[in-house]
């Protein structure tokens, strides 16, 4: 279960077994489309749609798999309606055990959801997969500029690289290049001096 990104709702990571090496709990044949739901404390949402890299592979039966049919249920809208609030906290109160709350498959699979027309559930997935494809993007390029900033503030500090050395003019920085003067007046300012 630790393989699905609670942040970002996609499978992350995938453990790869000959069949037969399998662990017992990998038996649920999963297709491109399907919805696999987390079922052990539910609350913390993993929740992924299978792509198509993973079509005709196995999950952990810790996962419910859920699949639509296709003539009245379209597979983004199902995706995107597990994920409500209203359903968490439904489920939420039918979970049981303490170490482990867990509902089953049969719970999961019992809760009723709004179910527009096959054109309109087509049109609202479209609307959030584009607002969910904006928010990766923004969250890959987030990860990009804090490795930047770690490598930078690495090399500055330990003197690997000297500010005069950067160009961060694609970041809306304005360089400017300090004289001998310019530093000294500094460092004269710093200390109290005139």
């Amino acid at each position: 279960m630790s393989g699905i990104s609670r942040d970002f709702l996609r499978i992350n990571s995938v453990t790869p077994y000959v069949l037969k090496d399998a662990p017992g709990r990998a038996r649920k044949k999963i297709k491109e489309g399907d919805v696999i739901f987390a079922t052990v404390r539910p609350t913390l949402m993993r929740i992924a749609q299978v792509g198509p890299e993973f079509d005709d592979q196995v999950c952990s039966t810790a996962f419910c798999v859920l699949r639509g049919k296709r003539s009245s249920v379209h597979d983004k809208f199902l995706f995107y309606v597990v994920q409500t609030k209203t359903l968490i906290d439904r489920l939420c109160l039918i979970q049981s055990g303490a170490s482990y709350p867990a509902v089953t498959d049969n719970q999961l699979r019992a809760q009723l959801v709004p179910l527009p027309s096959i054109d309109e559930q087509q049109e609202i997935a479209e609307c959030l997969e584009t607002i969910d494809e904006k928010i990766w993007s923004h969250e890959q390029k987030r990860i990009l500029f804090t490795n930047l900033f770690r490598t930078l503030l690495h090399q500055l500090m330990t003197a690997e690289i000297r500010v005069n050395d950067l160009d961060l003019a694609e970041f809306g920085h304005r360089s400017r290049r300090r004289t001998r003067r310019d530093r000294r007046a500094l460092m004269i300012k710093i200390a109290g001096g005139k």
